[in-house]
């Protein structure tokens, strides 16, 4: 949703707000996204085109903790054919642009996070995969959310692309292979964890944006990392494989639930990327998740 400053401006005029200079920030595919400052507090406020997302937030916020640090909601409201919310503003930096040494020094804290993340208590919530505004999701179970990105309908256009299917099938048949290791409890799981959606500060990691959140293994975060590493050419003195195995090694079912992952993180966005026209990104993940699909276990 694209929001000009007036337009903005306007808004929270008419909800209340007396603000000053609006300055504008990054807000992603679907946000326009302005800090200002009201009574000498910082605040952000965003426009969406899925209110959802920004309840998504608002709802993330009972599992903030010392080691789960989350935006703090303030206010969401209807804009448009989506919705607006604003927050406190949190100033940090991205991790997705430190360079080797600051990411080796943020990783553990990183890693308790994704640890938080595991012991979430998700009490009055149901289901699995996406959830909503509401703390709940449609699946019944893990394999079922995972297998959607395997329907026909998914598949098809990445079949007559360009890049093909070959990358989307030889994931799509490794999981199926892997699916009895599949777990049966859920796990809070961000599932946005390189897309400029977590700061560091003095104080640790913040985790923005839940409006991709699911339900599911709380091994995915750690399968965003070891998948898309290698796209992060700063970092490649890091041996991410290493790191995950050293920290989360211990699982039950390791190896297996971590290729799932890393599979159904492959398939969905070869489909994604080439929704929105982005081919040579759609190549690169489809060889991707096929040498994913060919290597051993962890």
């Amino acid at each position: 949703m694209k929001v000009s400053a007036d337009q903005a401006r306007v808004v929270l005029h008419e909800h209340g707000h007396e603000v000053g200079e609006l300055e504008s920030l990054s807000g992603g595919m679907w946000s326009s996204t302005y800090a200002f400052t009201e009574e000498g507090r910082e605040y952000v406020v965003r426009f969406h085109d899925r209110r959802d997302d920004l309840e998504k937030d608002r709802y993330a916020g009972r599992w903030a903790s010392p080691r789960l640090r989350t935006i703090r909601m303030t206010e969401v409201g209807d804009y448009g054919t989506g919705g607006y919310g604003i927050a406190e503003r949190i100033r940090g930096v991205e991790i997705d642009g430190l360079d080797a040494d600051g990411m080796r020094t943020v990783l553990p804290k990183l890693f308790d996070a994704l640890e938080a993340t595991r012991d979430a208590d998700l009490t009055g919530t149901s289901g699995w995969g996406l959830w909503h505004g509401d703390g709940n999701a449609e699946h019944v179970t893990w394999a079922d959310a995972l297998m959607k990105n395997a329907r026909n309908d998914r598949r098809a256009p990445v079949a007559m692309s360009a890049v093909g299917s070959l990358g989307f099938d030889a994931g799509v048949r490794r999981m199926r292979e892997l699916m009895p290791f599949a777990p049966e409890r859920r796990h809070l799981v961000h599932n946005d964890l390189l897309y400029h959606n977590v700061f560091v500060d003095d104080h640790g990691i913040v985790l923005l944006d839940w409006g991709a959140s699911i339900y599911g293994d709380f091994l995915y975060d750690a399968a965003l990392l070891t998948f898309w590493w290698p796209w992060y050419a700063q970092w490649s003195s890091i041996d991410i494989v290493t790191e995950v195995t050293r920290r989360f090694g211990d699982t039950p079912n390791f190896g297996a639930r971590l290729r799932m992952c890393e599979l159904d993180i492959g398939i969905s966005h070869i489909a994604f990327q080439l929704q929105y026209r982005k081919v040579d990104e759609a190549r690169w993940t489809s060889e991707r998740t096929a040498e994913r699909a060919r290597a051993p276990l962890t």
